[in-house]
Order: structure tokens, then C-alpha cells, then sequence
């Protein structure tokens, strides 16, 4: 009996967060005291002043306000970031739906708090290094000279270009991280609104909604890797990494209302398009650097 009531609670509390997470963000109702601010002494009738925009609810200093100015100075101490960072946690697909819808005010740009949580993420997962010594590859260079007694003076050269590419690359990465995940991002979401732009929860997706959700689908992906990169424990770590792919499927499916096996399937091709994407451009690079050398 006692496990029959205990089945029945967590259902009912299962229901209710479900219930919680589908019902958008609602404004607090206008006051109806008579309040009077405290910059402009404009007498005046709800939460904020009409005249400068001041909030009727500022009063005297606490940990609280001060905390929130400390974070103002990147930026990031307004425009409801703790609301977007509870809402992209536990529900994220339904908070994007409700951005997009035009419930905007409410939750932290999209594209500004990609950039400062990729720049934070990068941190969190590399640390910061003093070491300023340029570290060289000895190796790559001595495959290199080996092949040029072997082979013609253009092939070595290739060969080189080659070889600087991934290294290239992981320059990029470390030295622009925000913008590196962007542009793999944006590579990446070209495919992916083929599948996405008539889906049964927004069948007139546009493309710049579709970009913003994607941005706001990575902040959910970069704050459940920051979460895992300082928990002192392997485990639990372990199971964030985990749980922050996991949520890039929830994200899409409650954005998107595909079921599991379609999104699925959907994510799937979208990785082989990216992957031969790449593969393409990456062959044309190499032909057109083969043709310059020979010609």
C-alpha cells in the first residue's frame, strides 16, 4: 500500500514539473501602490517609473544588489540570466519555443550569453596558462625533410600545408574559441533546418529563429559541461558530460515536438551532410593549394 502511494506522489510531482516546464514565464502584475522615485520623485503607479525606469522596489544596498552590479561590470548581472540559465536546465526546449513566440524581456540574449559561456566553458576545460614558450613539433618537420629527399620540392610543400592544417585549426580554437563554435555552429545548422523548418510544434520555422534556437541549444550544452569541468568528483563529472548531450536531444525535441526516433534520425543525417561538408570543402582546399604549387 505504502508503495502504491509512493508511486502515486511521483507521478503527481512527475505531472506537475511537466505542466511547470510547458507554461511560459509570466511578468509580476502591476503594483497598485502609489510609489514615488527615489531619482526623479515622479509620483507614479506600478513597477517601474515612467520617467526614468527606475524600479519602484529599490531601497537599500545588500548582498544581493551588490553581487548583482559586480556581475553588471560583464555584463551579465541583467536581462534575467539566472531565470535563462534555470529555464535552458530544466527545460530548455520550451524556454526557446516561448523566446522565439516573442516572450523575449524575460530571459538573457541569446548570442551574448553564447560568447560569454564559450569563453568561460574554454577556460573551465583548459585552465589559464603563464606559459608563453611557443611549443614546436620536431617530429612533423622530420617527416617532412625525410620526404623531401624522397620526392619533388612541390610535394614537400604540400606535404607541409598539410600537415599545418590541423594545427592551424586548433590555433583558431584556443585563440578565438567563441567565434570557432560559432562558425561550427552556423555550419552545422544550415542542414539541420531542412528537418527543422516545418516540424509540428513551429511549422513555419524561420531560418534566424532557427539559429537562435541552436544558439540557445549550445548555452544549455556549455553550462552542463562548465558544471561537470568543477565538480571535485569524477563521477558525478562524468555524468554531466553525459547529461549535457543528452540534453541537446530534449532541447530539440521539445523545441521541434518530432518524436524520439525522427529527431533521432534527423540528427543523424544532419551529422553525415556536416561531415561530408567538410570533407568537400577540405578536398577543394587541398586541390586548389596542389594546382597553385604546379602551376
Amino acid at each position: 500500500m505504502a508503495l502504491l502511494r509512493d508511486k502515486r506522489s511521483w507521478a503527481v510531482k512527475k505531472r506537475a514539473f511537466s505542466i511547470w516546464q510547458q507554461t511560459p514565464h509570466k511578468v509580476a502584475p502591476q503594483s497598485d501602490m502609489t510609489h514615488t522615485c527615489q531619482s526623479c520623485s515622479t509620483e507614479f503607479q506600478g513597477n517601474f517609473c515612467p520617467r526614468c525606469g527606475q524600479s519602484a522596489r529599490v531601497g537599500r544596498f545588500s548582498i544581493k544588489t551588490a553581487f548583482f552590479l559586480f556581475l553588471d561590470i560583464w555584463g551579465i548581472g541583467n536581462r534575467g540570466m539566472f531565470r535563462t540559465i534555470r529555464d535552458l536546465l530544466l527545460r530548455p526546449g520550451y524556454m526557446i519555443r516561448d523566446y522565439i513566440g516573442g516572450c523575449q524581456s524575460a530571459y538573457f540574449p541569446p548570442f551574448k550569453m553564447f560568447f560569454i559561456l564559450a569563453t568561460f566553458s574554454f577556460l573551465f576545460s583548459h585552465g589559464i596558462s603563464l606559459d608563453f614558450e611557443e611549443q614546436t613539433l620536431p617530429a612533423k618537420e622530420e617527416a617532412a625533410d625525410n620526404w623531401k629527399i624522397e620526392g619533388d620540392e612541390r610535394d614537400v610543400k604540400t606535404m607541409r600545408f598539410v600537415q599545418k592544417i590541423p594545427k592551424t585549426i586548433t590555433a583558431l580554437e584556443k585563440k578565438n574559441p567563441s567565434l570557432f563554435s560559432f562558425a561550427i555552429l552556423v555550419l552545422i545548422s544550415a542542414p539541420l533546418y531542412i528537418f527543422f523548418r516545418r516540424s509540428p510544434a513551429i511549422p513555419d520555422l524561420r531560418y534566424s529563429e532557427h539559429l537562435v534556437a541552436l544558439v540557445y541549444t549550445s548555452n544549455t550544452y556549455s553550462i552542463y559541461r562548465m558544471l561537470a569541468a568543477i565538480m571535485p568528483f569524477g563521477l558525478l563529472s562524468d555524468i554531466l558530460k553525459l547529461l549535457s548531450i543528452i540534453m541537446i536531444f530534449v532541447a530539440l525535441k521539445q523545441l521541434t515536438g518530432y518524436s524520439k526516433r525522427r529527431l533521432l534520425w534527423y540528427i543523424v543525417l544532419t551529422g553525415f551532410i556536416f561531415l561530408f561538408t567538410v570533407i568537400v570543402i577540405g578536398a577543394l582546399v587541398l586541390a586548389y593549394v596542389h594546382l597553385v604549387k604546379n602551376s
